[in-house]
Protein backbone atom coordinates (compact mmCIF):
# COMPACT_ATOMS: atom_id res chain seq x y z
CA UNK A 1 0.00 0.00 0.00
CA UNK A 2 1.44 3.44 -0.59
CA UNK A 3 0.86 6.03 0.47
CA UNK A 4 -1.19 9.32 -0.88
CA UNK A 5 0.39 12.58 -1.02
CA UNK A 6 -0.10 15.67 0.40
CA UNK A 7 -1.78 17.54 -2.27
CA UNK A 8 -4.10 14.98 -3.60
CA UNK A 9 -5.75 14.97 -0.12
CA UNK A 10 -5.71 18.44 -0.30
CA UNK A 11 -7.64 18.27 -3.78
CA UNK A 12 -9.94 15.95 -2.89
CA UNK A 13 -10.78 17.72 0.80
CA UNK A 14 -11.61 20.46 -0.85
CA UNK A 15 -13.95 19.09 -3.25
CA UNK A 16 -15.73 17.17 -0.71
CA UNK A 17 -16.21 20.26 1.58
CA UNK A 18 -17.83 22.27 -1.53
CA UNK A 19 -20.37 19.43 -2.00
CA UNK A 20 -20.60 19.28 1.37
CA UNK A 21 -21.42 22.59 1.92
CA UNK A 22 -23.52 23.10 -1.15
CA UNK A 23 -25.71 20.03 0.10
CA UNK A 24 -26.30 20.96 3.46
CA UNK A 25 -26.89 24.68 2.60
CA UNK A 26 -29.63 23.69 0.55
CA UNK A 27 -31.10 21.57 2.91
CA UNK A 28 -30.92 23.63 5.42
CA UNK A 29 -32.67 26.23 3.47
CA UNK A 30 -35.56 24.16 3.03
CA UNK A 31 -35.46 23.53 6.89
CA UNK A 32 -34.93 26.78 7.84
CA UNK A 33 -37.91 28.00 5.92
CA UNK A 34 -40.10 26.00 7.09
CA UNK A 35 -39.23 26.48 10.65
CA UNK A 36 -39.32 30.36 10.17
CA UNK A 37 -42.71 29.94 8.65
CA UNK A 38 -43.73 28.13 11.95
CA UNK A 39 -41.63 29.92 14.45
CA UNK A 40 -42.40 33.44 13.14
CA UNK A 41 -45.47 35.46 15.59
CA UNK A 42 -45.97 38.81 16.42
CA UNK A 43 -43.67 38.33 19.97
CA UNK A 44 -40.60 36.51 17.44
CA UNK A 45 -37.42 38.82 17.49
CA UNK A 46 -35.31 38.90 14.53
CA UNK A 47 -32.60 37.85 16.68
CA UNK A 48 -34.03 34.82 17.70
CA UNK A 49 -34.87 33.72 14.66
CA UNK A 50 -31.87 34.31 13.23
CA UNK A 51 -30.22 32.09 15.91
CA UNK A 52 -32.26 29.03 15.23
CA UNK A 53 -31.56 29.49 11.80
CA UNK A 54 -28.00 29.47 12.38
CA UNK A 55 -28.32 26.23 14.74
CA UNK A 56 -30.45 24.42 12.29
CA UNK A 57 -27.87 25.13 9.63
CA UNK A 58 -25.16 24.07 11.98
CA UNK A 59 -27.30 21.23 12.89
CA UNK A 60 -27.73 19.77 9.27
CA UNK A 61 -24.04 20.34 8.10
CA UNK A 62 -22.85 17.87 11.00
CA UNK A 63 -24.98 15.68 10.52
CA UNK A 64 -24.79 15.65 6.65
CA UNK A 65 -20.74 15.24 6.87
CA UNK A 66 -21.00 12.66 9.50
CA UNK A 67 -23.08 10.37 7.36
CA UNK A 68 -21.46 11.78 4.06
CA UNK A 69 -18.02 10.73 5.12
CA UNK A 70 -19.49 7.57 7.30
CA UNK A 71 -21.08 6.50 4.06
CA UNK A 72 -18.29 6.81 1.44
CA UNK A 73 -15.54 5.39 3.61
CA UNK A 74 -17.62 2.52 4.67
CA UNK A 75 -18.16 1.54 1.53
CA UNK A 76 -15.71 2.05 -0.66
CA UNK A 77 -13.18 3.82 1.13
CA UNK A 78 -13.57 6.63 -1.17
CA UNK A 79 -15.57 10.11 -0.98
CA UNK A 80 -16.16 11.85 -4.32
CA UNK A 81 -13.15 13.84 -4.25
CA UNK A 82 -10.53 11.03 -3.21
CA UNK A 83 -12.58 9.08 -5.98
CA UNK A 84 -11.72 12.06 -8.06
CA UNK A 85 -7.90 11.77 -7.37
CA UNK A 86 -7.65 8.12 -7.00
CA UNK A 87 -6.83 7.90 -3.48
CA UNK A 88 -8.44 5.63 -0.66
CA UNK A 89 -9.06 5.95 3.21
CA UNK A 90 -8.19 2.03 5.11
CA UNK A 91 -7.65 0.78 8.33
CA UNK A 92 -3.88 1.31 9.33
CA UNK A 93 -3.39 -2.35 9.96
CA UNK A 94 -5.53 -3.48 6.67
CA UNK A 95 -7.39 -6.07 8.57
CA UNK A 96 -10.97 -4.46 7.98
CA UNK A 97 -13.34 -1.84 6.01
CA UNK A 98 -13.86 1.62 7.76
CA UNK A 99 -17.28 1.70 9.63
CA UNK A 100 -19.54 4.22 8.93
CA UNK A 101 -19.21 5.23 12.92
CA UNK A 102 -15.58 5.75 12.27
CA UNK A 103 -15.69 7.02 8.92
CA UNK A 104 -17.95 9.58 10.20
CA UNK A 105 -16.43 10.35 13.38
CA UNK A 106 -13.17 10.69 11.35
CA UNK A 107 -14.61 13.26 8.98
CA UNK A 108 -16.41 14.95 12.07
CA UNK A 109 -14.45 15.49 15.13
CA UNK A 110 -11.21 13.99 13.40
CA UNK A 111 -11.25 17.22 10.86
CA UNK A 112 -12.09 19.23 13.92
CA UNK A 113 -9.48 18.28 15.62
CA UNK A 114 -6.91 18.11 12.73
CA UNK A 115 -8.34 21.91 12.11
CA UNK A 116 -8.34 23.38 15.70
CA UNK A 117 -5.32 25.38 15.58
CA UNK A 118 -4.36 26.96 12.28
CA UNK A 119 -4.88 23.57 10.26
CA UNK A 120 -1.63 21.78 12.00
CA UNK A 121 -3.15 18.23 12.08
CA UNK A 122 -3.91 18.20 8.26
CA UNK A 123 -0.38 20.04 7.74
CA UNK A 124 1.36 16.93 9.55
CA UNK A 125 0.75 14.66 6.61
CA UNK A 126 3.68 16.62 5.35
CA UNK A 127 6.01 15.32 8.04
CA UNK A 128 5.04 12.44 9.10
CA UNK A 129 7.05 9.62 7.79
CA UNK A 130 3.86 7.38 6.87
CA UNK A 131 2.03 10.93 5.94
CA UNK A 132 -0.34 10.49 8.19
CA UNK A 133 -2.68 13.27 9.86
CA UNK A 134 -4.03 13.64 13.57
CA UNK A 135 -7.38 12.04 12.29
CA UNK A 136 -5.57 9.29 10.69
CA UNK A 137 -3.90 8.94 13.98
CA UNK A 138 -7.12 8.87 15.95
CA UNK A 139 -9.08 6.52 14.31
CA UNK A 140 -6.05 3.95 13.13
CA UNK A 141 -6.47 4.72 9.42
CA UNK A 142 -4.54 5.75 6.62
CA UNK A 143 -4.60 7.08 3.58
CA UNK A 144 -3.38 5.51 0.66
CA UNK A 145 -3.47 5.40 -3.36
CA UNK A 146 -6.08 3.42 -4.49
Amino acid sequence: MQKADFFPRAIAYVVDGVIIGVVAYLISLVVSMLVSAVVVDRDSTFFGIFMGVTGIVFFVYLVFQFFYAGYFWSTSGQTPGMRLVNIKVVRRDGTEDVSLVRGGLRGTFGYWVSGFILGLGFWWALFDPNGETWHDKIFDTRVIKA
